[in-house]
């Protein structure tokens, strides 16, 4: 709408008062680099970027934080994601109520095209997640995982023991989740507000009306 998603994101973060934030890049590096750079003195957060030289998962783009965030727990967005919502602060509390490894923001989705292309996922008592399946060819749960996670940092010992993919070569995020699951310690968060995952042009344009519905009404 105003702004690029990324700049949008660290919006998010700024009211959550996070201090520093730290943004892996591999793809179209250059233009994000550029765009941070013009609105750098307007920040209040500290920005430390982090390249990701091979491309292989998600799981492993979050590794590359281990040294730098250590032993606190952390936020992960992920930067096609478009999130509208007030309610952040409220899935930081039950993070920290449930003592949970992982929480993530899930929806509850009626597109099944939608959750082929994300994941699906079940949940039981007290929102624990109790299966989640990456881009599933027939989505047998019609909720959706958003890609906004809160992670203890034993998270990264859970990423160090998973398998990379045999067909996608890659370590995805949702088979680490998976694999925190089995141990009971992942939860999911229902949220108020929107969420879109921006892969095409449509879905941007969604996005766009959204956000300016969203700022009408908070003026």
């Amino acid at each position: 709408y105003n702004r690029p998603i990324f700049h949008h994101l660290i919006d998010m973060m700024e009211s959550l008062e996070i201090e520093d934030i730290y943004v892996v890049v591999n793809v179209h590096k250059k233009y994000i680099l550029q765009y941070y750079k013009s609105i750098k003195s307007s920040l209040k957060t500290r920005i430390h970027f982090i390249v990701q030289k091979e491309l292989d998962g998600m799981a492993n783009a979050i590794l590359l934080t281990e040294k730098y965030i250590k032993n606190q727990p952390f936020l992960v967005i992920l930067g096609d994601e478009c999130i509208i919502t007030d309610s952040l602060e409220t899935m930081i509390e039950s993070f920290f109520d449930t003592g949970a490894i992982v929480t993530e923001l899930i929806t509850k989705e009626d597109s099944k095209e939608t959750l082929k292309q994300t994941c699906s996922l079940s949940i039981g008592k007290d929102n624990k997640i109790l299966e989640i399946l990456e881009k599933p060819e027939e989505p047998p749960y019609m909720i959706r995982g958003c890609g906004i996670y809160l992670f203890d940092p034993e998270i990264f010992k859970f990423i160090r023991n998973t398998p990379v993919h045999p067909i996608r070569k890659e370590k995805d995020i949702t088979t680490v989740i998976s694999n925190v699951a089995k141990t009971g310690k992942a939860y999911g968060y229902f949220f108020n507000g929107y969420n879109i995952n921006i892969n095409d042009s449509d879905e941007l344009l969604k996005a766009s009306i959204l956000y300016k519905e969203f700022l009408n009404e908070k003026n």
